[in-house]
Formats: C-alpha cells, structure tokens, sequence
C-alpha cells in the first residue's frame, strides 16, 4: 500500500500532467526548488501544513481532497446523467438537466479563456 506522501505525489504528477505544466512551473507556483517538487511527487517527502496548503491552492482544490486516501469503489464519471437516471421526478430531472447545461458551460468558458490567454 502506497504512503500518503506516494499519493499526494501522484495527485500532483496527474494535475501537472493534465494542466499541461512542467514539475519546475509548479514548484515556483508552491515557492520550492525543483528539486524538492522532484522530491514530493515522487512521495519522498513529507509535506507540511503550509505546503500542503500552497499545492491544494494551486489545485484548486481543499487540503482534505488532497490528503484523502484513494477508495476502492467506483468513480462515477458523470454524477449528474447517473442521478437523473437514479430519479423519477420530471422537476428534478430537469434541475439536474439545467445544471448539466451550466457545468458543460461553465467548462467551455474556461476553455475560451484559457485559449485567449494563449495557455492551450
């Protein structure tokens, strides 16, 4: 079983990964060397509150979403189309549809604005 440090440091691999950034980016982002970013995603580092803080910051996320251990269960890609299938009630169905409407909005403006600033 991995360490909570192992896991963190995925986290972090998976979000530059994905945000298309280098491990130095994130590091100056955190205010650490490269060298102790190399370090705490590869779990050979124990992270301090502060620092935890900084990354789940950068993350865009809560320190209690970072630091919580990986489940075994599945992951529900989308909770929204799996709830409206979960539920009979037509109003319900179509708050759900409506906030379906507003998140893949919501993730389209950002696209838009990631693509203005010139980050894609």
């Amino acid at each position: 079983m991995k360490t909570i440090f192992e896991e963190i440091g995925e986290k972090i691999s998976d979000f530059i990964e994905k945000n298309n950034m280098s491990q130095q980016d994130f590091a100056n982002r955190i205010n650490v060397s490269k060298q102790v970013m190399s370090k705490i995603t590869n779990g050979q580092k124990a992270t301090n509150i502060e620092e935890l803080q900084k990354i789940a910051d950068v993350m865009n996320t809560t320190v209690d979403e970072l630091i919580k251990r990986k489940s075994r269960t599945n992951v529900i890609e989308e909770p929204i189309l799996f709830m409206m299938e979960k539920t009979n009630n037509t109003k319900i169905r179509q708050h759900l549809q409506y906030l379906d409407f507003v998140m893949d909005e919501m993730i389209e403006l950002e696209e838009l604005s990631k693509a203005t600033r010139g980050e894609n």
